[in-house]
């Protein structure tokens, strides 16, 4: 079931989202996040021709190649771990100057990967791809940390591993930086913990950048640009039932109802987690109603004033449209939605 209500208003957008279906069908094996979160920014960024961005990356590629060979030596030696940390960060921060922005971190731009590459600042994750897009092109090994609150990265060489904070200029991390890194986000009682250092593949990069734009959208009380991206993050997650609950949850809320109705079936579909299932059933019965115009009766009514209402019925429009603009505080580099 295919209910993403992205409506194309460019051939630019027309040809991003084929790109985007086909790639999420593993159309592009040989295509890196960055040239995904690139065709996703130029949804947005629709006077803007992908092409040059394209070639941007390929320059990084280039002199990253030629830094490597420089740390390898007369002598041909295989550089070691830091040898490569540094060749990193003399090219993507050091000769292209991509550095995170600290100055306005919320800036809806800082994740959009075409605006990181014109302003040169971006969000952890967004600099992330830059990152590993060379690293890929270049043969090095480098994983994606989905670290609590700041996004990191993990190169490896010869048996030796380093982690890399792509918002500052590269640097490598040791024990007592990451302890202080966690302990800011999740309380001084916090310590590191093997989940702290769970890979991430592409697709979850991918959905941790769109959700950091979502987040922002929803704090900003923009509902239907939040949606928009919700099914956009659809495109390459559609077996993700979180994704869907969001997404009937946004739509509801826009009066969308017969596409709220389809993404929680879908949700229904993908989870099988009973404790989430009879209470979605009750939105799925109170959509079915609007849709077919059946207000609702004393029996409802009564249903409603039971001690367990509030555990299966959710209003879906706030009597005051103010509290969509106020959501709970976020961490800095918000998480993948899935």
């Amino acid at each position: 079931m295919k209910i993403t209500g992205v409506i194309p208003e460019t051939d630019r957008q027309k040809s991003a989202l084929r790109w985007l279906e086909s790639y999420a069908q593993g159309q592009y094996p040989d295509a890196t996040a960055a040239e995904a979160a690139l065709h996703f920014a130029s949804l947005d960024k629709t006077d803007r021709d992908i092409s040059p961005y394209l070639a941007r990356l390929d320059d990084i590629c280039a002199d990253l190649e030629r830094s490597i060979a420089d740390a390898a030596g007369a002598g041909g030696s295989s550089p070691r771990v830091m040898d490569l940390a540094i060749a990193l960060q003399h090219v993507i921060p050091g000769y292209h100057g991509y550095q995170g922005d600290e100055e306005n971190y919320d800036d809806t731009d800082n994740a959009n990967l075409m605006s990181v590459i014109d302003r040169k600042r971006g969000l952890p994750v967004a600099l992330a791809l830059l990152y590993l897009h060379a690293a890929t092109r270049c043969g090095l090994d480098m994983t994606g940390i989905d670290f609590p609150g700041h996004f990191l990265l993990r190169l490896e060489a010869h048996g030796e591993r380093v982690l890399i904070d792509p918002f500052h200029n590269g640097i490598v991390l040791g024990a007592a930086e990451l302890r202080e890194l966690l302990k800011a986000f999740q309380g001084l009682d916090a310590e590191l913990q093997p989940e702290h250092y769970r890979e991430a593949n592409e697709r979850t990069i991918l959905l941790r950048l769109q959700n950091n734009i979502k987040v922002r959208a929803l704090r900003s009380g923009d509902l239907a640009y939040a949606t928009t991206i919700l099914e956009r993050c659809l495109i390459i997650a559609p077996d993700e039932a979180g994704l869907w609950h969001q997404a009937g949850t946004l739509h509801a809320r826009l009066n969308n109802d017969e596409k709220a109705l389809a993404a929680f079936e879908k949700f229904l579909a993908l989870n099988h987690d009973q404790r989430h299932h009879q209470r979605i059933r009750s939105l799925a019965a109170e959509l079915r109603d609007r849709i077919a115009g059946i207000k609702p009766d004393d029996t409802h009514a009564e249903t409603s004033s039971s001690p367990d209402a509030e555990e299966t019925v959710i209003q879906f429009h706030p009597p005051k449209p103010s509290a969509d603009k106020t959501p709970a505080p976020q961490t800095p580099d918000d998480p993948s939605p899935a």
